[in-house]
């Protein structure tokens, strides 16, 4: 599992009275992803009848039986052509060399069996399963055994091969080392072997196994041959189906922080992953039953917004928007009402839309600027395509870190002199990313950890007024996932403290509400000391176990107040 984090600052004048608020947000991103670059494909299933597994156990033991070697009277050998038998649909593989040339039955009773593929489980050439009908019946009366394989299906697991076999073996009287008895069972793990030659060329799988040899379980089940002893090598051919259509939703933003207030702006939304078909219409202006997309918003929503929580639209502030719709419903909406037509974007066969969407701010109060994705058109609400980025704002005017605040002093008139103001300044230390590194996983949660670049604050007013920076997280996304801000916490600290400050009380990851109710990072109380002081925190994040792997990104805002 990797974790990548991100981080930008931005500073702002926060309105207040008589209160000069800056405020600094450090985006951070957790990443939880397999150590594979590519998730992998879902399974595909074995065609049924599109191929067989060829396979005759031992070659030497078919010859014992066909030969009928050393029958004993009074029983003697059976007829050629009823030693060994078929059981159908199974048959014998003509184009195989048979175990005997002498066995005169035709076709020869020693030759390996051709077992119909039935079907099976494809996810890649090391890891699939096929399975097969029929089987093979070896009579020796006069050595006292009847004996049964069927139903043989393989397994390869991490490259390894498993042969599985329902197998039944009637002794009826001692012979050597057989004692009288019922052998075998159901789906016994009979062979194993290490010799696996896979390929899927287009849809066909060809798998040859080598070094195949008899398992504890197979010798118990047919004690003809111990543990270890070789078996023959098997081949088997068959059809893989095409993958299923998987669909994960994702978007991503052309810009995603650094917005200037006072101005629109634009952001370009790509879309993947999108099922075209997923929603259904019940209700105008597309026809009933046809597919309705997505709406596709820029807006101010509320913590909790989802439709397929039961929220209500209340909850969602829409700024701007665009409805992606699937053919035919882009067309027939497009045509039919064509005062929508501008807000229309096509949702394309494989999933992905691009959107363009106007990025301003408004007067409403609480909740998180962002991109957000939901069912369209009155369609029931689809919480796999309910998507959130969050979307950030510099300063007006700005340089997206500092704020140029300017005045003009007259001459001294000859009056009283005040004494020196002073001043409050902070700033946060370094750029780039905040790294949290690796997320491990425990046996409670997946954890990582890092440090907060340091934030300097300096405050050598007259008066010594009380100061304080504070940290809220937001939740982390990633496209449509997310897990709570509550599992980010710190461990704040101060040093070079010459300014009379108190580090913050520590907020433990993934306890209570964590830093998204907000905490102190530092203080200072009124009359303090002129001076200033380092403040360090370590990061720690305590996210949970179901959490989807992703890159996810959350907004943490330090706001000093002084």
């Amino acid at each position: 599992m990797s974790t990548t984090i991100s981080r930008a600052r931005r500073s702002r004048l926060a309105p207040g009275l008589g209160v000069l608020a800056l405020v600094t947000s450090t985006a951070l991103g957790a990443g939880i992803a397999a150590a594979a670059t590519a998730q992998a494909a879902g399974p595909r299933d074995v065609v049924a009848d599109s191929g067989s597994v060829s396979w005759g156990y031992k070659e030497s033991f078919r010859r014992y039986v066909g030969n009928q070697t050393a029958a004993l009277p009074p029983i003697g050998a059976v007829p050629v052509g009823e030693r060994i038998t078929l059981i159908a649909p199974g048959a014998f593989d003509e184009s195989a060399t048979p175990a005997s040339t002498t066995n005169t039955s035709t076709p020869n009773e020693t030759l390996p069996w051709v077992l119909p593929v039935t079907g099976g489980e494809f996810t890649s050439t090391d890891d699939f399963t096929v399975t097969s009908a029929g089987g093979a019946a070896l009579h020796f009366p006069s050595h006292y055994f009847e004996i049964v394989m069927e139903n043989v299906a393989v397994e390869v697991s991490g490259g390894t091969a498993t042969v599985v076999a329902d197998v039944t073996a009637e002794v009826t009287g001692d012979f050597g080392d057989w004692k009288a008895g019922t052998y075998g069972g159901e789906d016994v793990e009979f062979a194993t072997g290490s010799g696996v030659d896979a390929t899927l060329d287009g849809d066909t799988l060809s798998v040859s196994l080598t070094g195949l040899t008899t398992t504890a379980d197979g010798a118990a089940a047919l004690p003809l041959y111990a543990a270890g002893d070789p078996l023959d090598d098997l081949v088997l051919t068959a059809a893989v189906a095409e993958a299923a259509q998987t669909w994960t939703p994702a978007v991503g933003l052309s810009q995603q922080d650094g917005f200037d207030p006072a101005e629109t702006g634009t952001v370009t939304v790509t879309g993947s992953g999108f099922d075209p078909a997923a929603n259904v219409s019940t209700r105008q202006p597309v026809t009933a039953g046809q597919p309705t997309g997505i709406y596709v918003v820029f807006g101010r929503f509320a913590e909790d917004w989802r439709p397929s929580d039961g929220v209500a639209s209340s909850a969602r502030k829409v700024v701007s928007q665009k409805w992606a719709l699937p053919e035919p419903s882009y067309t027939q909406v497009k045509n039919e009402f064509p005062n929508v037509a501008g807000q229309l974007v096509l949702l394309n066969p494989d999933g992905t839309f691009t959107a363009d969407l106007d990025v301003r701010t408004d007067d409403t109060a609480g909740g998180v600027y962002g991109v957000y994705t939901y069912a369209a058109g009155g369609a029931a609400a689809n919480a796999a395509q309910e998507l959130a980025a969050p979307v950030g704002f510099t300063a007006a005017g700005g340089d997206g870190e500092n704020v140029d605040v300017e005045v003009t002093v007259p001459e001294d008139d000859g009056g009283p002199v005040d004494p020196e103001p002073g001043e409050f300044t902070w700033t946060v230390a370094g750029g780039g990313a905040v790294s949290l590194g690796t997320a491990t996983q425990g046996d409670a949660a997946f954890t990582a950890a890092g440090d907060l670049h340091r934030v300097t604050v300096t405050d050598t007013r007259a008066g010594s007024p009380a100061w304080n920076v504070t940290g809220t997280v937001t939740d982390f996304f990633a496209g449509g996932r997310s897990f709570s801000g509550s599992a980010l916490g710190w461990s704040p600290a101060v040093s070079a403290n010459t300014g009379g400050a108190v580090a913050g009380a520590e907020v433990a990851a993934g306890v209570g509400s964590g830093l998204k109710g907000g905490a102190t990072l530092a203080w200072a109380p009124a009359g303090h000391a002129a001076g200033s002081v380092a403040v360090d925190a370590g990061l720690d994040l305590s996210i949970p176990l179901d959490t989807p792997a992703g890159d996810y990104t959350g907004v943490l805002t330090l706001t000093a107040l002084g």
